[in-house]
């Protein structure tokens, strides 16, 4: 368990792997003090980055979060059951051992350094039936592919587009489709395409009503 505050950075570190060409795997690494021992936790995510001035050093890069990275994690740790109590301006303690920290973890990586690829080839045709709503960064959202509803996290938006980290797996089932989507790959769709998580929720909520 930490205590999140302005004196712990939160540091990304990207390290060239062997015969990588360039890719770096992103890590998330937050340094804390011991007694008088320096320290360092590591959350090793599944996201490669394309470093583009690579010069071939085997160092790792160590970059800090920007607002962007932080804002996204302190929303999503904020839908978590962990952070439905947190209170604007205090510190947030976080389980960075938790799966559930270890995955938003992911979702802020891919957000920072996914390449985002264009959806609609994998989107069906939004019915007029289907109800669009409005959506927040950082909130869960369904997307109607043409292998049925997926789940996603919305990590940027605009007036025209959303751009969505994945949750499941999207088979390639068309020509026209590049490869198929991973978890954690990201996808850009049109607002009009994102619609509400119910379509994709596997429990009742309260709201729900059950036939």
């Amino acid at each position: 368990m930490i205590e999140i505050n302005d004196n712990i950075p939160f540091l990304w570190r990207l390290s060239v792997q062997d015969d990588s060409e360039g890719f770096c795997i992103v890590s998330m690494v937050v340094p804390f003090s011991s007694g008088d021992r320096s320290l360092e936790h590591t959350i090793e995510t599944d996201i490669v980055s394309l470093a583009a001035d690579y010069d071939g050093s085997s160092e790792d890069e160590i970059l800090e979060w920007n607002e962007d990275d932080i804002s996204l994690f302190l929303k999503l740790i904020a839908n978590t059951s962990a952070g439905k109590g947190l209170v604007p301006g205090e510190s947030i303690k976080v389980d960075l051992n938790d799966p559930v920290t270890i995955e938003i973890v992911n979702i802020v990586a891919a957000a920072g350094f996914g390449l985002a690829q264009t959806g609609d080839n994998y989107l069906m045709n939004t019915e007029s039936s289907q109800v669009s709503f409005t959506c927040e960064v950082g909130k869960h959202i369904s997307l109607n592919t043409l292998t049925g509803y997926k789940r996603g996290v919305v990590v940027d938006m605009d007036e025209e587009h959303v751009v969505c980290v994945m949750l499941e797996k999207i088979p390639r089932v068309s020509s026209t489709q590049e490869e198929e989507i991973l978890p954690h790959d990201v996808l850009l769709v049109k607002r009009h395409q994102v619609l509400d998580p119910l379509y994709t929720r596997t429990e009742p909520v309260q709201s729900d009503v059950v036939h």
